[in-house]
């Protein structure tokens, strides 16, 4: 009005008034954005630095609303899963940033992590970072000192001694609770390390959530990067959080539209959430129209929509509505002078016929790859260097990548940073979109690339050995196998890089992701050359038995089959077979082949002395009279079992007998009965208890009670003195049919609810799920209320659903 007034409107005359409806909504905006349209900007210091966007959401008010609701709902009890798809760039992370404040706002809990195309062979990747950083939080904020002490207090009552396994999976843990550090069994099976790893942090996230009195929310952005054992670990929160009503869990996630096939693991978590009771929510994002790019061109400049209009329709027909072209070709603009403040107006003004002019590619990918190519050579080189590691990297971690490469990359990473190419958040170089990440990566031809993956691999192996650290080692060897055999020109370096995936797949494994270590072993494999099996056979041995082990966790049965025929045809001796052997019983068993799995159970047996032929009757009076020899406190303090084929050979009878339980249940007893002999032949083992409660229930069966109770007892004793956790769960389930026999009903339920525990613990869900029906048994003989019953019943079938053991 000003303008108009002074005599100096626009030469079009676009700014001036036309009614007194648009004085109305300008002055109706005036009062409802001061800070925006009303009060003075700085030009002067805008003159310096530029246009400048910030964190404002445009044009999401519904889908916002969408997302609010349905937290209010996993926060009034139970889980909600939101899943936000949009095409690349369309302002998925802004509307999470923006309910991430509502959610905070209210004293919840928002843990977050991303997932990273380069970076899927760190194990969890963005689900232990969002676990670590929070914990990382917790300890750098002083004024949670006494609550974190009362979460490493509640966290080693619920966890006990499992809880190790999450400090390998959440080093800030680790020094939240300052724990005795346990052994890593490797030689547990595969399946049950999985599953007890998502029972672990199912009892993290309500340890977390009744600690601080609050909801906790899950937020992963990328989705379509995710690995399966992560998504597999969200679909057990959300289910777990479903079964009661005094859990509060919300997931929210983000990735690209299109990029979710029908095989990605979070369409299978999608069908498994439509079948229960999880509330679920799709949200789209399209690109915005052209109201609501004037809207963003307005507030960004501090101008009224009316002024706007006219750049904002030649801005939003040049990026089709994609805001990240928006803010780009704004910036670029404004760099380039087309776009500017004006001191004399004391507002922004722009260069219409030119910006018109202006070509522009119509993907915002060759738009960001020529902005890039700008840039002087040096600067070019470090993002290449740094986009080969993702879309952000640690500073620690550039440091360190100096120091292997022997080249200063962060002065040039500064530099990109003031071109706004890079942020610099903390301690974090971060791409400003991922869609800058992938242009900077994707100016290198794929042969270029992949030397320098094999390159920094190597640099960066050598540093991890000397130091000793598995983030580094992970990175290292995830850069050479980006780089692939192909690169290999040294022979000798096949090896070191299969030796360095052999590493990192045990240490995967520690941390019970199987999909990651087995990715590494089949990786491992790949880089081995001809004649390997003569010139490093123990590496190759390893390498085949624990890719076929972590196959089988994966339900790749045909890869455990060919790994076990390779091995066969090359094996040194019939000990050096034992191990994948048993990985193919497991395997068919797995695959309901009951018949071949017995036979060759059978085989492996009569191989090591153990035939499981001969009357019945004689063989039981012959293990009773071996056990006549010893009194319970001498058969618990027989010695513990050590030599590693004889463990085998116990193995292969816990399996033997479960297939004849099938197949042949008459038989059965004898390997029960060979089981208790072996153990009182060759000392005790985790399995020497699954022996003596078997032998016991065998005994109550036949009518000795008394007799049977003894042994359970022994039993329960023996494993719990021999730390045998991936057995107690399956002793305490099968002993507590014949405790029912002697002990009142309530003291049975007690070692049933034991039993439970026990086997959600270490991933043994058919133990779990027997005992959850004990449970209810014993809450219809023991006189509870049959409304009671009833709840227990339907929470039994919800829970067995949800472990697919309906």
């Amino acid at each position: 009005m000003l303008d108009c007034a002074n005599g100096s409107p626009s030469p079009s005359g676009e700014e001036s008034y036309h009614n007194m409806s648009e004085v109305r909504d300008d002055l109706q905006l005036m009062l409802d954005k001061p800070a925006i349209y009303l009060y003075d900007q700085d030009i002067g210091r805008l003159s310096i630095t530029g246009l400048q966007f910030g964190g404002t959401v445009f044009g999401r008010n519904a889908e916002l609303s969408t997302v609010k609701d349905a937290y209010r709902r996993s926060v009034s009890g139970g889980s909600e899963l939101v899943i936000i798809s949009g095409a690349s760039g369309s302002g998925k992370s802004l509307l999470v940033y923006e309910s991430r404040k509502h959610m905070l706002a209210g004293g919840g809990i928002v843990l977050s992590g991303k997932f990273d195309q380069l970076q899927q062979g760190t194990p969890f990747s963005a689900l232990a970072s969002a676990f670590d950083v929070y914990c990382g939080t917790l300890l750098e904020n002083s004024g949670t000192a006494s609550t974190v002490g009362e979460l490493a207090s509640n966290l080693r009552s619920s966890l006990g001694r499992d809880v190790h396994h999450l400090t390998k999976l959440i080093p800030n843990l680790a020094i939240i609770l300052d724990p005795v550090t346990s052994p890593i069994n490797r030689n547990e099976d595969c399946d049950n390390a999985q599953k007890r790893l998502q029972y672990l942090l199912c009892q993290f996230v309500d340890v977390i959530s009744s600690t601080f009195s609050a909801p906790v929310t899950l937020f992963l952005d990328d989705l379509q990067w995710a690995d399966a054992a992560s998504i597999e670990a969200v679909n057990h929160l959300l289910t777990a959080a479903s079964l009661s009503h005094d859990k509060r869990f919300f997931f929210l996630g983000c990735c690209r539209k299109g990029d979710i096939d029908e095989g990605h693991p979070v369409r299978k978590l999608l069908k498994n959430v439509e079948r229960s009771s999880i509330g679920c929510t799709k949200i789209k994002l399209d690109l915005m129209d052209e109201h609501t790019i004037n809207t963003m061109v307005s507030e960004t400049l501090s101008l009224l929509p009316r002024l706007t209009r006219s750049l904002s329709s030649v801005i939003y027909h040049k990026t089709k509505g994609n805001p990240l072209f928006v803010s780009h070709l704004m910036l670029s603009l404004s760099k380039e002078g087309l776009l500017r403040p004006s001191l004399s107006r004391r507002r922004w003004e722009w260069e219409m016929k030119k910006i018109e002019d202006r070509e522009l590619p119509d993907d915002v990918a060759m738009f960001l790859n020529n902005s890039i190519m700008e840039l002087p050579d040096g600067v070019q080189s470090s993002l290449c260097i740094l986009s080969c590691f993702g879309a952000s990297a640690n500073i620690s971690f550039i440091e360190t990548l100096e120091r292997a490469l022997q080249k200063n990359i962060r002065d040039d990473l500064d530099v990109a940073v003031a071109k706004g190419l890079l942020d610099k958040i903390g301690v974090e170089y971060r791409f400003s979109h991922d869609r800058i990440q992938e242009a900077t990566y994707n100016m290198m031809e794929d042969g270029v690339r992949r030397l320098f993956h094999f390159t920094y691999g190597l640099s960066l192996a050598s540093l991890s050995i000397e130091e000793e650290c598995d983030g580094i080692l992970f990175i290292a060897v995830n850069q050479l196998n980006l780089g692939g055999p192909a690169i290999v020109q040294d022979p000798s370096q096949s090896f070191t890089v299969a030796g360095m995936n052999l590493r990192a797949g045990k240490k995967a494994m520690e941390m019970s992701d199987f999909k990651t270590a087995s990715s590494y072993f089949n990786h491992g494999i790949s880089f081995l050359r001809e004649h390997h099996w003569g010139e490093h056979y123990d590496l190759s041995l390893e390498l085949f038995e624990l890719a076929a082990k972590c196959a089988l966790s994966n339900g790749d049965h045909k890869r455990v089959s060919l790994l076990f025929e390779q091995v066969l045809e090359v094996a040194h001796s019939f000990e050096d077979k034992l191990e994948i052997t048993y990985t193919y019983v497991r395997s068919l068993l797995t695959s309901s082949c009951l018949r071949e799995a017995l036979t060759k159970g059978l085989y492996v047996l009569s191989e090591l002395g153990i035939v499981l032929s001969g009357d019945l009757d004689a063989l039981l009076v012959e293990t009773k009279s071996m056990l006549a020899e010893h009194s319970d406190e001498q058969l618990l303090s027989l010695p513990v079992m050590t030599d590693r084929t004889k463990l085998m050979a116990m193995k292969f009878l816990s399996r033997t007998q479960t297939c004849l339980l099938h197949t042949k249940p008459e038989f059965q007893p004898k390997a029960t009965l060979h089981m208790v002999q072996y153990s009182l032949r060759h000392g005790m083992s985790g399995l020497s208890s699954v022996g003596f409660v078997l032998y016991g229930s065998f005994l109550a069966c036949l009518g000795d009670i008394p007799a049977g109770y003894r042994y359970v007892k022994i039993a329960i004793k023996l494993a719990e003195k021999l730390n045998a956790i991936g057995s107690i769960g399956e002793v305490l389930a099968v002993g507590s049919q014949v405790m029912g026999y002697v002990e009142p009903l309530q003291s049975v339920n007690e070692v049933i609810v034991r039993s439970l525990e026990y086997g959600l613990a270490v991933g043994s869900i058919s133990n779990a799920m027997l005992s959850r029906l004990m449970n209810v048994v014993c809450a219809l003989w023991s006189g509870k209320h049959l409304s009671h019953v009833k709840s227990t019943v339907d929470d039994t079938l919800r829970l067995m659903s949800s472990h697919s053991t309906l």
